[in-house]
């Protein structure tokens, strides 16, 4: 079955009917054409078909959150050292600069049809409508940044705040269903949050900052603005380890406990069903046997803290 959207209003309809209760069948393919597109826009003294330096790094932060997301759907874990180099190509984001103009624009419906082909098989039809509209539109729908600066008005007590019309409010509780219902959203909201923040610190005295036609001063852009919070950095563990324990009733695999034995690290760590199968036996009669064995793992790590590891490789400790 194949499902065709062309524009922002038929995907907040078909993820309100999705988040409403009704079934798709898992065999669904989402078609995307002419829609979503990711739209920025400044207007200053800086920005007349040029490209400051210092819009770079935000821009790059939508490509990083687009492979985040793509990562959490197809391996379960935002670790972008997950992704092979065929599928960065794939989910490369090409921005536009207009014409005597810095308006800056690019068409993720590509992006987001592979994002949905790779939810195929890991999700059910409902599951990926929800998912990967719910991605769509955070990415790109006008009313995410809106209720976004919306709410840091109100943290800083501005007299003068954004309003969200009927129409933006309820589909903001549509989209509040779609994070209660996938897991991938909430962590692409957060993502989300830290991008749209540094977005807000390009600008400079002046300009005129315009997000999904959504347009902010560069003074309340300072005041809005907030304290960057710490990224996820991707990290990568390796060495020798005892298994303490051992989950299996995931659908996407098991998770082991282990810890390493030349530091006492100790970590859950997903095993992925991609995984050899004859890796994933030495892993279980390592546990069984208590002997030590030798693991890879790609994992996230933040303020010093390990978290969303994921085992690429096991093998028998070398005598």
């Amino acid at each position: 079955m194949k499902v065709q959207i062309n524009n922002e209003s038929e995907a907040w309809d078909l993820l309100e009917r999705a988040t409403s209760g009704e079934r798709f069948p898992d065999d669904l393919q989402l078609v995307f054409v002419g829609w979503p597109v990711f739209q920025m826009g400044v207007q200053g003294k800086d920005w007349d078909s040029t490209v400051p330096t210092r819009v770079m790094s935000p821009l790059l932060d939508v490509q990083k959150d687009i492979n985040r997301a793509y990562a959490n759907v197809r391996y379960g874990a935002t670790n972008l050292r997950k992704l092979q180099d065929e599928e960065r190509d794939d989910l490369e984001v090409v921005i536009k600069v207009n014409k005597g103009s810095s308006l800056f624009d690019a068409d993720l419906w590509d992006q987001l049809s592979f994002i949905a082909k790779a939810a195929i098989g890991r999700m059910n039809g409902t599951e990926i409508v929800v998912t990967v509209l719910g991605l769509g539109l955070l990415f790109t729908a006008p009313v995410m940044y809106k209720a976004w600066l919306a709410n840091r008005q109100k943290e800083k007590e501005l007299d003068n705040q954004i309003s969200l019309s009927q129409q933006e409010t309820e589909r903001m509780k549509v989209f509040a269903d779609a994070m209660k219902a996938q897991p991938v959203l909430v962590a692409a909201f957060e993502d989300a949050d830290a991008t749209q923040n540094r977005l807000l610190k390009v600008a400079k005295p002046g300009d005129l900052l315009g997000v999904k036609s959504v347009q902010v001063t560069a003074a309340d852009a300072e005041i809005l603005a907030k304290t960057e919070r710490a990224r996820a950095e991707d990290v990568h563990l390796d060495g020798n380890f005892l298994v303490l324990g051992n989950r299996t009733d995931l659908s996407t695999g098991f998770r082991i406990s282990v810890q390493r034995l030349s530091d006492n690290l100790t970590v859950k760590a997903d095993v992925p069903m991609e995984l050899p199968h004859d890796q994933k036996l030495l892993i279980q009669e390592a546990e069984w046997q208590k002997m030590p064995i030798v693991l890879s793992m790609n994992a996230s790590m933040l303020r010093g803290t390990i978290f969303q590891a994921v085992v690429i490789s096991a093998s028998n400790l070398a005598l």
